[in-house]
């Protein structure tokens, strides 16, 4: 087998550079991921792994290509891997990615978690700068609305939430301010801040029921609010990808994971058409389908599972519905956690509001064994969700019809992602990442990207965790909060982490 990446810094080399010539000579920011490209193609001298028994074969194949997996693709072509994404659904992002709130936020109760949201927002804020994208490329857009966190000061979970998420924060230079009662009606005189804690479901006796104290303070983050299109960001990336030399194969289904006859590493994917992929590395990006991809490689191994935290898909509804009128949200209203009525909701361009749930106490959470298994219809989940709202707005107009989609979620026990290697040899996870991984797609490539390389090049990720080097939040985070071998780290116990 030829040494690597050389043929390929051949194409990817121009590119980046470019890239950066266009970027100087407009004026605009220089990206320094892409920056970094030039050097970084050039610098790894990894073999090839991949025993090719005819037919094309990779370096790396990517179980999935929605957001996450497409941004993995995209980092490591930058370093010269070569790529395939495999993806049953017939385009970029048509899965999970499609029913993302496409939230960018930075109100965490973990520093790390703060730092990596804060790096995020960086690649949303010039990305095509990030992306390297040509000027007539369509892109998907960052609306910068903002985003507020409601707090109860009488209620010790909301307080305590609110140190917290303020103290990392300010640890991790996060601009913010903290608005009292008068400025969240002044900035959204809609608002009735009447307290309704404990959040309870519409069939409560005691649902609306004010707990006689009101909403006392917002915490404010002006680089907050959401992206537009996320079907719309996937495809940018995919794009972005191919232009650097990745492949992408779809509706096609992986149905074995490969292994040496040792059944102690993975050579490659068989498809259920019957073709077989060679690759030396597979990595799993299959959101809410990562759990069993996991099971299906691990299946006939000669190595056991020392995976401490896993992942499994969760069914969740979001609604969609028309704006409180004369509220003109659009203009006034950010991204808003409201753990008072147990909902984020946020304005959507048309004169729309988008909401979901934060995964209050009295709600059930709908954990399914394979992601076939949901019921794709709204139930009286979406009419919590938008009675819970009323109450907080109460010009909203409840529709006499529901509107938006049931999706689903990979989700982790403390909502925190598995990024890591595993037992099973070049086997790679980059799981529990939908529901609230969207906002740090544009770093959660380079975990993937340096997490691949130093171990490929014998780094024990295990016994000396990794570090991966931060642009814009400054210093580095430690890659061990993402360990499948950690303990549940202590979060929220929701999707607001």
């Amino acid at each position: 087998s030829s040494i690597f990446p050389q043929a390929v810094a051949a194409i990817v080399t121009p590119v980046a550079e470019a890239m950066l010539s266009r970027a100087r000579q407009s004026g605009s920011r220089v990206w320094p991921v892409a920056a970094a490209t030039v050097g970084a193609t050039r610098a790894a001298q990894l073999q090839r792994r991949c025993a090719a028994a005819g037919g094309k074969s990779y370096d790396v194949v990517i179980i999935g290509a929605g957001l996450v997996g497409n941004a993995c693709a995209l980092e490591l072509r930058r370093k010269g891997f070569t790529t395939l994404n495999v993806d049953a659904n017939p385009s970029p992002g048509y899965g999970s990615t499609s029913s993302s709130s496409s939230l960018v936020r930075f109100a965490y109760s973990l520093e790390d978690s703060c730092r990596l949201a804060w790096e995020g927002f960086h690649g949303w804020a010039h990305w095509a700068d990030y992306l390297g994208a040509p000027h007539s490329s369509e892109l998907c857009s960052f609306q910068q609305v903002g985003s507020v966190t409601l707090v109860a000061d009488h209620d010790p979970r909301s307080s305590v939430f609110r140190n917290r998420i303020v103290e990392a924060s300010e640890a991790v230079g996060i601009p913010h301010e903290k608005w009292d009662a008068a400025e969240l009606k002044r900035r959204m005189p809609y608002l009735d801040l009447t307290s309704y804690s404990p959040v309870r479901r519409v069939c409560d006796d005691l649902f609306g029921e004010p707990s006689g104290h009101d909403i006392s303070q917002g915490v404010w983050y002006p680089n907050g609010g959401y992206v537009d299109d996320p079907q719309l960001a996937a495809r940018n990336l995919a794009e972005a990808a191919t232009r650097h030399g990745a492949d992408f194969r779809w509706k096609s289904q992986v149905t074995s994971i490969i292994k040496d006859a040792a059944g102690a590493s993975v050579q490659g994917v068989m498809l259920k058409d019957g073709s077989v992929v060679h690759s030396g590395i597979v990595i799993n990006a299959a959101g809410p389908h990562s759990s069993a991809v996991h099971k299906l490689a691990f299946d006939g191994s000669a190595v056991g599972d020392d995976s401490n935290i896993h992942s499994q898909p969760l069914r969740v509804e979001v609604a969609y519905i028309p704006e409180p009128p004369e509220a003109r949200i659009d203009e006034t209203m950010p991204v808003m956690f409201d753990t008072d009525i147990g909902c984020y909701y946020r304005p959507q361009k048309g004169g729309q509001m988008v909401i979901g749930s934060l995964e209050p106490e009295c709600d059930e959470l709908h954990f399914l064994n394979a992601p076939e298994e949901i019921n794709e219809g709204l139930t009286d989940e979406w009419t919590n969700l938008v009675h819970r709202v009323a109450l907080r707005i109460p010009s909203l107009r409840v529709p006499n019809s529901a509107t938006g989609l049931s999706a689903l979620y990979d989700n982790t026990p403390d909502w925190t992602p598995i990024y890591d290697r595993t037992s099973l040899g070049r086997f790679y996870s980059m799981r529990g990442t939908t529901g609230n991984q969207f906002k740090n797609a544009p770093v959660v490539g380079r975990i993937c990207a340096h997490l691949v390389e130093s171990c490929e090049n014998g780094h024990d990720h295990d016994s000396t965790p990794l570090e991966l080097p931060l642009h814009h939040a400054g210093g580095n985070l430690g890659l061990e909060i993402f360990s499948r071998m950690r303990k549940p780290a202590s979060t929220s116990g929701s999707v607001l982490g």
